[in-house]
């Protein structure tokens, strides 16, 4: 087992959120000595560093290594297992669960995910997960979206035109765009997604990077989701959205190498 003296950073989202991401999008915002170990742990679990199946460290050793309390250490181990990450045993210590145990729609999980690590089943699953919720939020969008909200999708484009020769400003606009969308379809269950979209786009622009063809011509095809909505064209406007998704899934599809993601042992 790994656990590097520094957090692991996730690139698949951190510089993205930097830039536009809502916060409420950026993970659990758990700061402090106990967030440290929560994404210090969490992140070496995700990246392979802690393998499956393997052991914790004791809570003594968790102590020195993140020179914490044992009331921090503890706290972290509970977020932790609420993630699906670990789970603790009488006598036989705190263990890293079998991946198809993790709560992939907890955005922490996700954004501790990297192109390196993600595998191409996963990478597949998120635009499947894109799929099934843009163009319902893009058809409903043309019925409900205000001024306003067209406004921010205008702004986000804005910033990917902008952007076209800077790709991690292009990414953050794309992302806003996303997400205007989906706040301008006016669903407060679908709304409260959110977060989960803003990560696993994070992740699908990270991937389709290695492989992009050209931002420009992703400029275009936004600019026609922007358009049907105005037009309250409701089925123009789900068509727009699968093709920027299909678009994506084109260029994820190009990539010629994928981590093996390893099964859990012991």
């Amino acid at each position: 087992m790994a656990l590097n003296d520094d957090p692991i950073e996730s690139p698949a989202v951190s510089a993205i959120e930097r830039l536009l991401v809502p916060e409420r999008v950026q993970g659990t915002g758990v700061g402090g000595v106990h967030g440290r170990i929560v994404h210090g742990i969490g992140s070496a679990i995700v990246s392979g560093a802690i393998k499956q199946g393997e052991r914790l460290p004791t809570d003594p050793e968790l102590i020195e290594r993140f020179q914490a309390s044992r009331t921090a250490i503890r706290e972290a181990m509970k977020v932790l297992s609420a993630k699906g990450l670990i789970e603790a045993r009488q006598r036989a210590g705190t263990r890293v669960r079998p991946r198809h145990d993790w709560d992939l729609f907890d955005a922490d999980v996700l954004s501790w995910h990297s192109p390196d690590t993600i595998g191409e089943k996963l990478a597949n699953d998120l635009v499947e997960l894109r799929e099934l919720i843009e163009p319902v939020s893009a058809r409903l969008a043309a019925s409900r979206a205000t001024d306003e909200d067209i406004e921010r999708m205008e702004e986000a484009y804005r910033q990917m035109a902008a952007g076209v020769d800077q790709l991690e400003e292009f990414y953050a606009g794309d992302v806003a765009f996303h997400l205007a969308v989906l706040a301008a379809c006016h669903n407060q269950l679908m709304q409260r997604l959110d977060a989960i979209i803003g990560t696993v786009l994070g992740l699908s622009f990270e991937l389709q990077k290695d492989t992009l063809v050209g931002p420009h011509e992703g400029l275009e095809a936004h600019y026609l989701i922007i358009d049907r909505i105005r037009a309250r064209d409701r089925r123009g406007a789900e068509r727009a959205m699968r093709a920027v998704i299909g678009r994506a899934k084109d260029e994820i599809d190009r990539r010629e190498e994928w981590p093996r993601l390893r099964a859990a042992t012991g």
